[in-house]
């Protein structure tokens, strides 16, 4: 099961594997008040998406349907986690 995206844990993991991604969202959480944003731009609303084909901790993201569209463009599939 992946960690919940946002969550301190989740944040943790990803600052493992790419620091200033982790930071990044850091950052946008701390602006928005709110775990319930876009990983990536901060966006509200978002989903729970995992990427496909991986069991890593961190490849479940809350995406926007904008960055969700900008990864299905770069060939990255991603599938809505309930």
């Amino acid at each position: 099961m992946p960690l919940k995206p946002n969550s301190p844990e989740w944040l943790e993991a990803l600052a493992k594997q790419n620091p200033s991604q982790a930071e990044m969202t850091r950052a946008l959480i701390a602006k928005a008040g709110t775990e319930d944003i876009c990983s990536v731009c901060g966006d509200e609303p978002s989903q729970v998406y995992r990427k496909r084909g991986s069991d890593a901790d961190v490849d479940a993201l809350r995406l926007c349907d904008d960055c969700l569209e900008i990864r299905r463009m770069n060939r990255d599939h991603f599938d809505p986690l309930n």
